[in-house]
């Protein structure tokens, strides 16, 4: 029992990793490319820099290739999944998790290649170590991505990458059925319209966080009581 679920993982997970990385080679790529250019604008300070090499626009555009990526990559499994014979419900549970691994790496990577970015600006234009730490104060976008110190959003942020990688696994169980995605598409426009937000936009955080409860509660429900099942493992 224990290898078919595993088997089941790894299957999202190889089928994954190549997009993946894909996407964030590509953004990496581009970030770069956007934040040297501002540079030699000489846009100034590092926030400006920022705000002119449209990182924001760069990242929303990852997200939206890695949930394509994801949905083509991984809904034609549902044949393998059924010949292994896991439950409908457990294999959505291993697909989420999945799911949430690409976008906790994709988002780790963000943090890594702005953190990056941003260093390489403070040695070059001879800034202090304290003005690199106050960007991403400053930067709405800087903040949004790594919330430091702001509970509210590090609570936003956790529950949008749980909805969102719950979403992407409804979406493929509903393709599976010839069904619409569309509570993974209302996510990802609630997702990409609120991502850049100001320090202290704590009703917004508390809202959006309850917004993404409803969304994780919703994709759940859905395939736990709409999903047609096929004989489980756990009764054989």
């Amino acid at each position: 029992m224990r290898n078919r679920h595993l088997s089941v993982l790894m299957l999202y997970v190889r089928g994954a990793m190549a997009p993946l990385i894909g996407i964030i080679g590509l953004m990496a790529a581009v970030q770069t490319g956007a934040f040297l250019w501002s540079m030699q604008a000489a846009a100034n300070p590092l926030e400006a820099v920022v705000k002119s090499a449209h990182w924001k626009l760069i990242f929303c555009t990852g997200i939206l290739l890695l949930a394509v990526m994801l949905l083509r990559s991984t809904s034609g499994g549902g044949y393998t999944v059924r010949r292994l014979r896991v439950s409908e419900r457990a294999a959505f549970l291993w697909h989420s998790l999945a799911c949430l691994g690409c976008i906790v790496l994709l988002w780790m990577s963000e943090v890594l290649i702005l953190t990056l970015l941003c260093r390489y600006f403070v040695s070059v234009t001879g800034s202090s170590n304290q003005a690199l730490f106050l960007a991403f104060y400053r930067s709405d976008f800087l903040h949004s991505i790594l919330p430091l110190e702001e509970i509210s959003r590090w609570i936003y942020l956790l529950t949008a990458l749980l909805a969102l990688s719950f979403c992407i696994a409804n979406a493929v169980v509903r393709m599976r059925y010839r069904h619409g995605a569309r509570t993974l598409l209302a996510l990802l426009i609630l997702l990409i319209g609120f991502i850049q937000r100001p320090l202290g936009s704590y009703a917004s955080d508390v809202f959006l966080t309850l917004s993404h409860l409803c969304f994780i509660a919703y994709a759940i429900w859905a395939v736990w009581y709409h999903a047609e099942e096929v004989p489980s493992d756990d009764t054989n």
